[in-house]
């Protein structure tokens, strides 16, 4: 009878003090998700890198091979443009979320919009890039090794970017209908598509380094000087709410 006793004291006890929550815990179930997923990104364009590091370990030393049968035929000022334009597509999409937080509507549906067709410009120039490179270079995922790295890693990405627009879509169909709110169980969606389509815009921080730059840093000429000036302006203006006072709820 006495130990009947004791454990109901213990239980109730416990039921005044809980354990605390742990992280994951507390972390909405599709957001871990999208954690997970963006792992699982990791590992498959890591594979492919993997693959571009051992052609160039088993190949010369240097980038002029790379450079002969795929760095010369590739349009580094149409491809820097490019890559500006999916890089400013993380500035509205933060924006969006911004305005999200401060419960502006119109901000959400413009800043959403623009990411849109940031990313379907991003899109078409890389189709555009892709029918030069097999029509007029001769160029095709089958034509070397080096190619069908290329051909690989940039259509995966491509993959997701279109995936990416698809998704942002229904966000904005879904935020003309106000399915979105400020409190944070109201906007786990929209902050989930958020970092994803951060993650494809840091994929192509890689993807152009390390496919595009080398062999070709003699012939950038006077791009080099706009990518990294437009890439500047890029990072002031996603830290600018910060600067001016007016960033984003804490919540």
């Amino acid at each position: 009878m006495a130990s009947h006793a004791a454990t109901a004291a213990d239980l109730h006890h416990d039921e005044e003090h809980p354990p605390p929550v742990i992280w994951s815990a507390k972390t909405p179930i599709n957001l871990m998700g999208m954690f997970f997923f963006i792992g699982s990104e990791i590992a498959l364009f890591g594979s492919f890198f993997m693959s571009y590091f051992f052609l160039r370990v088993a190949g010369e030393a240097d980038y002029s091979s790379w450079a002969h049968q795929v760095g010369d035929l590739l349009p580094m000022n149409v491809v820097t443009f490019n890559s500006l334009i999916l890089f400013s597509s993380s500035v509205t999409i933060h924006y969006a979320e911004i305005s999200l937080l401060r419960g502006s509507r119109f901000g959400m549906k413009l800043w959403l919009a623009l990411t849109i067709l940031l990313g379907a410009v991003f899109l078409g120039i890389q189709i555009t890039e892709y029918a030069d490179l097999v029509k007029h270079e001769s160029l095709g995922p089958s034509t070397s090794s080096y190619s069908s790295v290329f051909f690989s890693l940039t259509g995966i990405h491509g993959s997701h970017v279109l995936v990416g627009l698809i998704l942002l879509s229904v966000m904005l169909i879904r935020t003309m209908r106000g399915h979105y709110g400020t409190e944070a169980h109201q906007h786990v969606g929209f902050r989930t598509m958020s970092i994803y389509w951060h993650f494809v815009d840091l994929v192509w921080v890689f993807v152009f380094g390390l496919l595009y730059v080398p062999g070709n840093w003699d012939r950038w000429g006077s791009d080099k000087a706009i990518f990294f000036g437009g890439a500047a302006v890029i990072i002031l203006l996603l830290n600018l709410p910060r600067f001016i006072g007016k960033g984003a709820p804490k919540h």
